[in-house]
């Protein structure tokens, strides 16, 4: 039996769930042309919202579908654009907040699986997962509300988001999302946390201040640049190789890649970065000293910090 989207989409409106049948079938429609288009990725936000029950088979389904929408349905391919970040927010942002696991595990895929995201969902992102550990409501969340509380599933999502290749920078964590743990430790200070809040906080703020690493992503409209020089068909290219042709290559190649700056000393700049400068400890000062005296989780970072 054919699979009918419409009548499908209909069902789930007037309150049907989505099994892993339905989740099955649903794969093989996203994909029968071979790229989703966005009125697609759009039926399957509305699907999201308005299914009474999903499989956990969904929730995987749905994340990959939108991330290759958002993320490879347009040139440069790897980035989130401008306007379909703000599309993302849009669809999410329609009941105020994120209400599924669906919304929230796209958000942190987002980030996870793109090259680079504009800041506007960088900071969207961080906003809602801080929301949901103060509020005590949201979709990590069951039974009593309890705020101002950081769960084990919440500690989880908010490491994969801060050491994310497309947040901040990979393995790196911004002054931003420090301020973020922050304001989350003092705010949960007197809390019964998960056991793995304490750990990433610690990690989190010590990797802001020491961390380092050699990777800058391209940014998306350098991507886009490379891109159509690639896809370019223009002669000069041709009288380009024709003359590479005529050259030593050998030699030619050399002079041509050869960087005019010294070889990186990659252990010093690791060094370098692992030495707290003083406008860090100025901010590290700043943060520690809005509460009277030291607390247990700043006690871990600084005992860290020093070994």
């Amino acid at each position: 039996m054919t699979f009918q989207f419409d009548h499908f989409s209909a069902a789930v409106r007037a309150g049907g769930e989505i099994s892993a049948t339905d989740t099955l079938a649903l794969r093989q429609w996203a994909w029968a042309d071979g790229m989703l288009s966005q009125r697609d990725a759009q039926a399957l936000f509305e699907l999201n919202a308005h299914a009474r029950s999903k499989d956990p088979e969904w929730i995987a389904f749905f994340t990959e579908a939108v991330c290759d929408f958002v993320i490879d349905g347009s040139e440069p391919r790897g980035y989130v654009s401008e306007k379909d970040a703000l599309w993302v927010i849009e669809e999410i942002d329609k009941d105020g907040r994120v209400e599924s696991s669906g919304e929230l595990e796209l958000l942190v895929k987002l980030s996870e699986k793109a090259v680079d995201i504009p800041n506007v969902l960088k900071f969207y992102t961080l906003d809602q997962i801080e929301r949901i550990i103060l509020s005590g409501e949201g979709p990590t969340r069951e039974g009593a509300v309890v705020r101002n509380t950081v769960t084990a599933a919440e500690a989880r999502l908010l490491r994969r988001l801060i050491f994310a290749a497309g947040s901040h920078g990979p393995a790196i964590v911004s002054r931003e999302e420090a301020d973020m743990l922050f304001r989350i430790k003092d705010a949960c200070l007197e809390s019964d946390n998960a056991p793995e809040w304490e750990k990433l906080f610690v990690q989190g703020v010590a990797n802001h201040l020491q961390g380092f690493s050699a990777y800058t992503p391209l940014t998306r409209e350098r991507a886009d640049q490379l891109e159509s020089f690639m896809r370019s068909s223009s002669p000069s290219i041709g009288r380009f190789f024709k003359r590479m042709g005529d050259l030593n290559l050998a030699a030619g190649l050399a002079e041509i890649f050869r960087s005019p700056d010294a070889p990186r000393d990659f252990d010093g700049e690791v060094g370098e970065a692992e030495e707290i400068t003083a406008p860090e400890k100025g901010w590290l000062d700043h943060e520690i000293a809005r509460r009277a005296g030291i607390d247990r989780y700043e006690r871990a970072l600084l005992d860290f910090v020093a070994g």
